[in-house]
């Protein structure tokens, strides 16, 4: 496993290089993507071992996470934005630079298939519909990794009172607000609140709560519960009881699975 991880971290790390010219801030917002990237691999291949996968499928996930988001470097070379709705859908620059440089060429072409898959769907709001089970299952591991990952970034940043504000992270919306009636409404229905429907900085923070159920493994609910995410988002919040409504709802949902 340590030569395809090691492999694929040089390839993920010459591209990364290939970019030059960058002002103070994308050099510092690519530095956020790369170190995301690399630990987001390392929580796939986490997962998949928990899942008792073979080396060679923990390698595999390992991959799917170290290339996820490579997409994004371009993006902001040419946009200067992580929105995907002011610029480009990254993942579909992800699959696309990872096709020209060849970096799963040594895959078995199954295997491939299925990589290049997670990739695609790790930021639609569902897998694919037209893909048997199995073909889904290092987008599930990806999706949790990837979801465990920025949500040990932005809890961080919640709970940081000395933290720099960060457009990335606030979508530059307002602060205050109650939380809107679709984003309240969508997540105490046990869905995905809509990005187009967040209107403020809370229902940012409802949606992230609501990821809860996307979150395919127990393994990751465990990690989800034990580093207290959250508790953390839930304690930046006004206590209203619609926010408390809502996190009571996740929570149970969370613990539920853990016991289940």
């Amino acid at each position: 496993m340590e030569k395809g991880t090691e492999l694929a971290q040089r390839n993920f790390q010459g591209y990364f290089d290939s970019f030059s010219g960058l002002s103070e801030e994308q050099r510092n917002n690519f530095q956020i993507k790369y170190e995301h990237s690399l630990r987001v691999a390392r929580l796939c291949a986490e997962i998949a071992q928990s899942l008792d996968m073979t080396e060679e499928e923990q390698q595999r996930a390992f991959l799917c996470g170290i290339f996820h988001d490579v997409g994004r470097f371009k993006q902001l070379a040419e946009f200067n934005t992580f929105n995907d709705n002011q610029s480009v859908d990254h993942a579909d620059y992800s699959l696309q630079i990872v096709n020209e440089n060849g970096w799963l060429d040594g895959c078995p072409e199954g295997e491939k298939s299925r990589i290049l898959l997670a990739i695609e769907y790790h930021n639609k709001r569902e897998l694919s519909k037209e893909s048997a089970e199995k073909e889904l299952l290092y987008g599930r591991i990806l999706r949790d990794a990837d979801k465990l990952d920025i949500l040990q970034v932005i809890t961080d940043y919640y709970t940081n009172p000395k933290a720099v504000p960060n457009h990335t992270l606030t979508w530059e919306m307002p602060k205050g607000g109650p939380v809107s009636a679709d984003v309240a409404r969508q997540i105490l229905s046990g869905k995905l609140v809509e990005k187009a429907d967040v209107a403020n900085q809370i229902d940012i923070k409802i949606m992230q709560l609501s990821w809860v159920f996307d979150i395919n493994f127990k393994v990751s609910f465990e990690l989800m519960m034990k580093k207290r995410f959250m508790e953390k988002i839930y304690s930046t919040l006004p206590k209203n009881d619609t926010v408390i409504e809502v996190y009571r709802k996740v929570k149970v949902f969370a613990e539920n699975k853990i016991l289940g």
